[in-house]
C-alpha cells in the first residue's frame, strides 16, 4: 500500500471534524472518491472503517463512488463502516460469484442487493442515516449509450442500495439494473465503463479544495500483462449487440483510468492525496472469491489507513 501526493488532503479531514465537534462552519470542501474493482473494493470498506478508527463521521463534504466502493460509502453513512468488510465476505460464500461454460464467469446482483438490504448479512443500508447525513453521496453509473454520470445516490428510488446495484452491473457479467430517477426509470450498467476515475466530474460538479482518492486496485500499470494488453481487444468481443460507445468505453477503462489519474498531479490549488494498492499488495481480483484472500486484503489496507491517518493528524487528535 501507498500513499501518493499530500498527507495534508489528509489532515483537512481531522481539521474539518474539529470544526464541526465546536460548532462551526468546516474550513475544506473535501471530496472523497472510492474507485471501483469488483470484490476488490473490500479494500474501499477497511479504509472507510480506519476513518471512523480516527474520529473520522462527518469531515467529508461530497462523496463519489464507482461500482462495489458503494457498498462501504454506504455502510460509512450509515455508522457501520466495520461491518461494511462483512459485505465482501458474505458475497465470497454465497454464490455471487458463477462459474460457468468455458470458465465464463457471472455476478449474480440479486444477492449483493440481499446483502445491501440486510437479508443474508447484518449490513443492511440506513437510509435514514445516509439522506440525514452532511456527506453527499453520488455514484457513477452508465448509460446504455454509455453516457456515464454521476447520480445522487439519496435520491435513488426505491433506494441506495439500487443506486450501487446500479453502478455495479457490469456488462457481460450481469444485466442491466434499472433505477429510479425522480419519476423515470431507466436502465444502468458499472460506472466504471465510461467513467472509473471520476477525478474531473468531481472537481467540476462540487469545486473542493481538497480530493482524497481511495483506490481498491493497483494503478492499470500494475496489472498483469494480460489485463492491459488484451482486455482492450477481447472487450469488444463480449459485449457484441451493445452500442458502440459503450463498447469502446470498457475497452478503455484502464486508459481513461491512468489519464484521470494523471490528471492529479496538475492540480495547483487542491491539496489531494491517493490511497493505493502497490505492486507488491496481497493481489486481489474483481472475481476473488478466496475469503483467506480477501481478509488479508482488508487488513492490510485497514492497518495502512490507520497508520497513515496518524501520521497526518494534527497533535492535538494524536
Amino acid at each position: 500500500m501507498k500513499l501518493e501526493g499530500d498527507a495534508i488532503a489528509l489532515r483537512r479531514l481531522f481539521e474539518n471534524e474539529q470544526a464541526l465537534a465546536a460548532g462551526r462552519v468546516p474550513p475544506h470542501r473535501i471530496l472523497v472518491i472510492g474507485t471501483g474493482g469488483g470484490m476488490s473494493c473490500i479494500r474501499t470498506a477497511a479504509y472507510l472503517a480506519a476513518f471512523r478508527d480516527a474520529g473520522i463521521g462527518e469531515a467529508i463534504d461530497h462523496a463519489i463512488t464507482v461500482s462495489g466502493a458503494g457498498g462501504g460509502m454506504g455502510a460509512f453513512l450509515s455508522g457501520m463502516p466495520h461491518r461494511a468488510i462483512r459485505i465482501f465476505e458474505t458475497l465470497a460464500l454465497s454464490g455471487f460469484i458463477l462459474s460457468g461454460r468455458h470458465g465464463w464467469r457471472s455476478m449474480q446482483l440479486k444477492i449483493l442487493g440481499e446483502a445491501l438490504r440486510g437479508e443474508h448479512c447484518p449490513i443492511a443500508f440506513d437510509d435514514r442515516k445516509i439522506r440525514a447525513h452532511r456527506t453527499s453521496w453520488h455514484v457513477v453509473a452508465t448509460r446504455m449509450t454509455g453516457e456515464s454520470l454521476l447520480i445522487d445516490a439519496k435520491l435513488a428510488m426505491p433506494d441506495s442500495a439500487q443506486a450501487v446495484l446500479a453502478s455495479s452491473a457490469f456488462p457481460s457479467l450481469t444485466p442491466p439494473v434499472q433505477l429510479g430517477l425522480g419519476a423515470a426509470a431507466e436502465d444502468f450498467v458499472d460506472g466504471a465503463c465510461g467513467m472509473p476515475m471520476p477525478i474531473s466530474a468531481g472537481i467540476k460538479k462540487f469545486r473542493p479544495d481538497t480530493v482524497i482518492v481511495l483506490e481498491s486496485r493497483p494503478h492499470p500499470k500494475f496489472l498483469p500483462w494480460v489485463e492491459r494488453h488484451l482486455w482492450p481487444m477481447l472487450a469488444p468481443m463480449f459485449m457484441r449487440g451493445m452500442p458502440v460507445r459503450l463498447r469502446n468505453g470498457v475497452a478503455a477503462m484502464d486508459v481513461t483510468f491512468a489519464h484521470e489519474a494523471a490528471r492529479l498531479a496538475e492540480l495547483k490549488r487542491i491539496k489531494w492525496c491517493r490511497v493505493t494498492p502497490s505492486a507488491d499488495a496481497v493481489p486481489v481480483g474483481v472475481l476473488t472469491t478466496d475469503i483467506r484472500v480477501l481478509r488479508k486484503a482488508a487488513d492490510e489496507a485497514g492497518r495502512f489507513m490507520r497508520a497513515t491517518l496518524r501520521e497526518a493528524a494534527p497533535a492535538a487528535v494524536v
